[in-house]
């Protein structure tokens, strides 16, 4: 499946949904006030497709609230949205921009899910539990910006490397412009600690959550930074979790620049709307490609968005690892010496030089 976005209307990326038994988590409202307001010649317009029952009138509700106006007819439009009863008949428009999905709260069918997925859509929201996502979702198509290269680093299996790889990622993202390590592994040791940079102060993740899109350069003012890098960690205070990692990364992609973020397993789902690409590291060995079939079977991630980077050392070669998982290849390395330290120690090869080409490949179009 192809990712499609609209041209102008940067926005949240991957695929929003959770467990099928899974309560919506509670959020708190947000004031329609904060949205921007604009003549009607210059409001953006979203295409429905489906019937004019309770969905849309929601969606109605919701439109009006971020900018935007819903259209059932042609014409230049941002965004298609669609009804999940009628998603088996769906025949999107070339070209057309990213599909979110819209159904009553309650169990989703699996010839839902499995139309959406096929349709590439970027979520699947049931309402009115998750308007506060479609809120959001919506705003920010209502809200050209420039936005940042958003890059997940998730490790296939336990010690695969996945924080050093995103440190070196960062280091080699800082020619690009502005860029930001976020560390969203809770349970990690702390970027702050691996690349050699002790806490001495700066936003920690509540201060972080408690900022939104439209202070994006305070947020980046107020966090850690380490050699040209914006570093947002947990400090002493509370990690990340869900919750807060769903609130951050949209005002930090608002940043522009590059935006790399070390993923623990639990939340690579929670940062999926917002990635342009989820690099999976994964050893090479039966083992790990075994451990990192079964992520990816409980991430359900759209085609196309997760694309695995093999660390070399094992029996298996890069692209046997890339054909057990079925995902693309985006590149080798091999362990740096000892005693080096990423971010701070950049080298002519190795992870480095892989790094260096995946962000050159990353800048140089869309995701496939």
């Amino acid at each position: 499946m192809t990712s499609r976005s609209a041209p102008d209307s940067p926005g949240p990326r991957g695929w929003v949904s959770r467990p099928r038994d899974a309560a919506p988590a509670a959020v708190p409202p947000r004031d329609p006030a904060s949205f921007p307001r604009a003549g009607e010649a210059d409001v953006p317009r979203i295409r429905w497709h489906g019937g004019d029952g309770e969905l849309a009138a929601l969606l109605a509700d919701h439109a009006t609230a971020a900018g935007l106006r819903v259209t059932t007819g042609g014409g230049e439009v941002v965004a298609e949205l669609a009804e999940a009863a009628g998603l088996t008949e769906l025949h999107l428009p070339e070209g057309s921009a990213p599909l979110v999905v819209l159904a009553p709260d309650g169990p989703v069918p699996d010839r839902s899910w499995d139309a959406a997925l096929r349709l590439g859509a970027l979520a699947l929201l049931r309402l009115p539990s998750e308007s506060e996502v479609l809120l959001g979702l919506l705003a920010d198509l209502a809200r050209p910006r420039d936005r940042a290269l958003v890059i997940g680093v998730a490790g296939g299996c336990g010690g695969a490397g996945a924080s050093s790889l995103a440190a070196r990622l960062t280091a080699a993202a800082r020619a690009q412009g502005p860029v930001t390590l976020v560390d969203a592994d809770p349970l990690g040791g702390g970027l702050d600690v691996l690349v050699e940079e002790p806490w001495h102060g700066g936003l920690g993740w509540d201060e972080a959550a408690a900022l939104g899109a439209e202070d994006a350069e305070a947020l980046g003012r107020g966090l850690l930074r380490v050699d040209e890098v914006a570093l947002l960690v947990a400090g002493r205070g509370a990690g990340a979790d869900a919750e807060r990692l769903a609130r951050v990364l949209p005002a930090l992609a608002a940043r522009g620049g590059t935006v790399v973020v070390d993923l623990a397993v639990e939340l690579v789902p929670a940062a999926r709307p917002e990635l342009d690409r989820l690099l999976l590291v994964v050893p090479g060995t039966d083992h790990a490609v075994a451990a990192a079939r079964r992520r990816l079977g409980a991430w359900r991630l759209p085609a196309g968005l997760a694309e695995v980077v093999v660390r070399r050392g094992g029996p298996l070669a890069p692209r046997e690892v890339a054909e057990d998982l079925a995902l693309s290849l985006a590149g080798a390395f091999r362990d740096s010496a000892p005693g080096v330290v990423p971010l701070l120690d950049v080298q002519r090869g190795g992870a480095d030089r892989c790094c260096r080409a995946l962000l050159r490949e990353a800048r140089g179009g869309d995701r496939p």
